[in-house]
Parts: structure tokens; sequence; C-alpha cells
């Protein structure tokens, strides 16, 4: 797309946002998919101060297209209890019309309808202080391209709970038959690469032909035996469509819990972490022994469920600043990045 963007940004004319990200997620890593993220809205006492009871809950929306240009991406800065890693970017998003699926006849708009007024009505627009998160880096792919690897640095074997047969179409796994669940395990060999310690998210996505498939559970454990458990609230994954889940990989999340949406409907999600000393620790700092995603609802020979995309990631999380500009064809805004500590006190204070 030469001549497109220049040194300013998106040169004026007819644009078609759709066209351009598409284009570019091809030739650049400036074009993703990002997370929405707007955390819990707090009720105030007389004088404005949040006092811990939950107004709204977070929003956590995956599967927002955007182009994203950095002016700076890291700028690491001292400071009295550690370091500070801060940045600067332009990131341009489709219109809000778009994005809740309002001048598009019968659609629901992107990210499954998340985003739709008439599903969500906690979401109005983009809003200061609202965080886009980005992949940052890749930093353990769980392999979906097979059902088992036995050679190279990506060794792994999947395998399932109940009758259900596994087969791979090079993009997705499936678990076809009746099953419960589908577990990921690298191999356990020299040379073989299972670490996870830099990412601070997960994300999958799920799909089933089922109409009453319920996922119960995503649990990580490490190379220590210990647990981290992830369980949602009574969700029913929606038939024939693939949803979005990304969730924080990070200490602090078996406190604040997280979300799930689909269709604009939150899911409360649980994580409890665990370990063979019964206490509720996790230690982020080991590799990865498996991951275990369970469910209940597959009971036919025909039933399937399948898993693609998945991964552990570090993110970037950008803070919308300030609206840049605003037309029938995209939005600009200004964000800004506050990352707290960096990754050599996180590994030295095992977090």
């Amino acid at each position: 797309m030469p001549g497109l963007i220049g040194s300013q940004g998106i040169r004026p004319g007819a644009l078609n946002m759709g066209r351009v990200f598409r284009a570019l997620r091809y030739r650049t890593e400036q074009a993703q998919t990002v997370t929405y993220h707007r955390p819990p809205i707090y009720t105030t006492d007389a004088y404005g101060v949040p006092n811990g009871a939950v107004l709204t809950e977070e929003l956590l929306l995956p599967d927002l297209p955007a182009i994203i240009r950095p002016a700076v991406t890291a700028n690491f800065q001292h400071q009295r209890d550690g370091n500070n890693i801060i940045g600067a970017a332009r990131i341009y998003t489709p219109n809000m019309n778009t994005i809740k699926g309002v001048s598009l006849s019968g659609s629901a708009g992107i990210s499954n309808g998340n985003f739709n007024q008439n599903n969500n009505a906690n979401f109005n627009e983009i809003e200061g202080w609202d965080r886009l998160i980005t992949n940052y880096r890749t930093v353990y792919n769980v392999w979906t391209s097979g059902t088992t690897m036995t050679s190279g640095s990506n060794r792994y074997a999947w395998t399932e709970g109940g009758a259900g047969t596994l087969s791979s179409d090079g993009e997705s796994i499936t678990n076809t038959g009746v099953s419960t669940s589908m577990t990921y395990t690298p191999t356990v060999a020299a040379g073989v690469n299972n670490n996870v310690l830099e990412a601070d998210r997960l994300r999958f996505k799920i799909k089933t032909n089922d109409t009453n498939l319920v996922l119960t559970s995503i649990v990580v454990t490490n190379a220590s035996n210990h647990t981290l458990t992830y369980t949602p609230t009574a969700l029913t994954v929606t038939q024939n469509t693939w949803l979005s889940v990304d969730v924080p990989y990070i200490s602090g999340t078996t406190t604040d819990n997280t979300s799930i949406f689909q269709a604009g409907t939150r899911y409360a999600v649980g994580v409890a972490a665990a370990n063979l000393g019964g206490a509720s620790s996790y230690d982020y700092e080991k590799g990865l022994k498996n991951i275990t995603f369970n469910y209940t609802g597959p009971a036919a020979i025909t039933d399937t469920v399948q898993i693609r995309q998945a991964e552990f990631y570090k993110s970037v999380s950008w803070h919308v600043h300030s609206l840049k500009d605003m037309t029938d064809g995209y939005i600009i805004f200004d964000c800004v990045r506050v990352s707290g500590r960096d990754d050599a006190r996180r590994r030295a204070e095992d977090t």
C-alpha cells in the first residue's frame, strides 16, 4: 500500500479501512487484531473517591482490527523502585459504526457482536484511558498444525479425554466424537522449548458444531506441577462460531480474576492457583508442562471441538490518551504505554 501512510499518518482522501487493514496485515505487523480493555468502574463516595464496590464490570473484547504506528515503542526509565517502560503510538481503528455493526444490515459487527450495543450496553465508544492490548511478541505457540511432532525443538503431543478422535487440518486441532477435554503437552527432552516466562497473556479460539458445549475450565500446569485454573461461569460456546479468549497470565490474576465475552455478554472467569504442597501459588518462572481445555457436551460421534491460534504472548497495553481524528472511514487515537517493571525485575522477584 505504498504512499498511503506517510510520516504524518494516513493521508487524506477516500479510505477503505477494511481493505487497508487486510493489505497491511499480510505485509507488516503494524496491522493486527487487538484486545480492547476497559477496567471495572467503581462506585464513589461523596468526595468522588472509589470505594471498592464495582459499578460496571470490566470490558475485555478481543479481535478489534487496528493499525499501530509506534513513535516510541519502549523508553526505559530509571525510577526509585526500579525500572519503568513507557512509549507512545498512533493507533488507527475502523469507524464506530463498523465496530458496532450499525451500518451493516443484519450484522452484529466485529468480534462476534461483542461491541454491538444491542448485545453489550456497557460499550459506547473508545474513551480516554481505555486500553488496546497488542501482541508485542509470541513467547510460546501451542501448536495446532498437527496432533503430534516428534522432531525438532517444538516437539509435542495432543491427547483427549473420552472416546474422541484427534485430527488437524494444519491450522486447527479437532476432537471428533464423545469427549470431555483436549490436552497439549510439550515433549520433555533436551533442546525442546517449553519456556513461557516472558508471557503475560494467554489466548486461543474455540469452536464446536454442538449446541450445548460448555467450556468448564482451562488448566495450565507448569514443570513443577503447579496449576493455574481458569473457570468460566456457565459459558456455552455458540454453535459454529469461533469464540476468542484472551486472558491474563501473570501474578495478581488470581486476585482480580478475569472475563470472557461472547456476543456482548460477560462470563466471569475465576482464576485459582495450586501446587503439590497445598499452597495457593503458581511459579511463573517454570516452563510449561501442559495445558488442558475441559468441557462438557459432546455426546455424539459427529460432535466436534476445535482449537486454533493458541499462544502465550508478551503484551503491550496502549492507553488511549487523546482522539486525534474521526472520519467516516477510521478513527485515530494517540496512545501511551506504561508498562511498569521490566522483565529482569519480574524474573528476579519470581512473579
